[in-house]
């Protein structure tokens, strides 16, 4: 099936006239503004903060660029990935008519956006084992006709990859850092997999009409590769990232969408003007740019994890930590919400997630130091 992008945009988006600054216009950003004389956009002439930011955010998507070996005109940069959730649905989705595929338990702003866009949303549980169900998925009545499909991996609440972009890479990523050879052969059971992963994948985007979401926001405390490396492979994919996690600035609120130019052009067109502001363009590309210190604190994360992990699973009383490629776990817990309680009365907030799994709770990792406080205040629990 050949994916026609004009079939599934909203009219009137793919109309749209977009607002134009003269500065846009001129290409002046990135040149130095000190050095011109700026009376084209109503601003106050003082102030350190007196200026429009770029709108395009060109600084850092040169250095997206280069990090992630696409061009720029591939990437998006919004007020955090709810901006490009939210965009999606309005450049996607006629309100009151159109149908979205949600896979839970996941992201609920999904769902939230969806009612908030009049969207309606057909849910395709995942297993019992948290995995994706595809065979569900391509079978549900919404899937021909649906705009989007929502698919976050590593998923929130559950921590596990529900969809790897390559299976090869994933063998070797694992041998080499086990000491083995990157051109490592593959073991056939392997073979067989990587092949059968691969059917499934052209399979799934080959006969989807509308746009696959794949939510990256936990893609760096997992070795999988990720969806970005196939956006050539696959016209009607979009992925999400963000950096609110390994790059700990929630703060900031920046996330990102990669896709095809033309998929990307349409996000622009469709935004406000100057939807990133100055403060947090700037801190973002600093953080971008200090790599080493980046990697450093995903390690640190990743440490953290398996320490809350081997502890968690020390209590009888938690019959289950689910394995997690994130920077949380989630755990079955006997008396979920009474342990939540007696943590919060602790002053130690985690998430209840029975509400989407029955007696779960959701622990984000910390510093070790936060973590050992949770550790601590499970033990002095006497009775649940």
């Amino acid at each position: 099936m050949e994916f026609n992008l004009e079939n599934i945009v909203r009219k009137n988006i793919w109309n749209l006239k977009p607002y134009s600054s003269a500065r846009s216009e001129f290409d002046l950003y990135g040149s130095d503004k000190n050095e011109l004389t700026l009376l084209d956009a109503n601003e106050n002439p003082k102030g350190d903060l007196n200026r429009y930011p770029d709108p395009l955010q060109s600084a850092i998507k040169e250095e997206l660029a280069k990090q992630k070996d696409i061009s720029p005109d591939q990437i998006f940069v919004g007020n955090g990935s709810d901006e490009a959730i939210d965009l999606l649905y309005r450049i996607f989705c006629e309100p009151g008519k159109d149908t979205v595929i949600t896979c839970p338990p996941t992201y609920g702003m999904y769902e939230v956006s969806a009612a908030i866009n009049d969207v309606s949303v057909l849910k395709v549980p995942l297993n019992k084992d948290f995995s994706l169900d595809l065979d569900e998925i391509l079978k549900s009545s919404a899937f021909a006709k649906a705009k989007l499909l929502w698919i976050c991996s590593p998923n929130n609440p559950t921590g596990n990859v529900l969809l790897k972009a390559d299976f090869k890479h994933d063998w070797q990523a694992q041998n080499y850092t086990r000491g083995g050879m990157m051109d490592m052969p593959f073991a056939p059971e392997f073979e067989a997999e990587m092949l059968e992963n691969q059917r499934q994948l052209d399979k799934l985007f080959g006969s989807f009409n509308g746009i696959i979401v794949v939510d990256e926001a936990y893609q760096d405390f997992t070795e999988n590769m990720s969806f970005i490396k196939r956006l050539e492979d696959y016209p009607n994919l979009v992925v999400l990232q963000t950096m609110s996690k390994a790059h700990g600035m929630a703060g900031a609120r920046v996330g990102f969408a990669f896709s095809s130019p033309e998929i990307i052009e349409l996000f622009n067109r469709t935004k406000p003007p100057y939807n990133v502001n100055e403060l947090s363009q700037k801190a973002v590309l600093e953080a971008l740019q200090d790599e080493e210190k980046t990697k450093s604190e995903i390690q640190e994360i990743i440490n953290n994890r398996d320490f809350l992990v081997e502890h968690l699973n020390s209590f009888d009383f938690i019959k289950e930590v689910y394995p997690s490629e994130a920077n949380f776990v989630l755990a079955k817990v006997d008396n979920a919400t009474q342990v939540y309680n007696y943590l919060r009365d602790k002053g130690i907030i985690i998430r209840n997630r029975s509400s989407q799994i029955e007696d779960t709770l959701r622990f984000t990792v910390g510093t070790m130091m936060e973590c050992k406080a949770v550790i601590t205040a499970l033990r002095e629990i006497k009775e649940i």
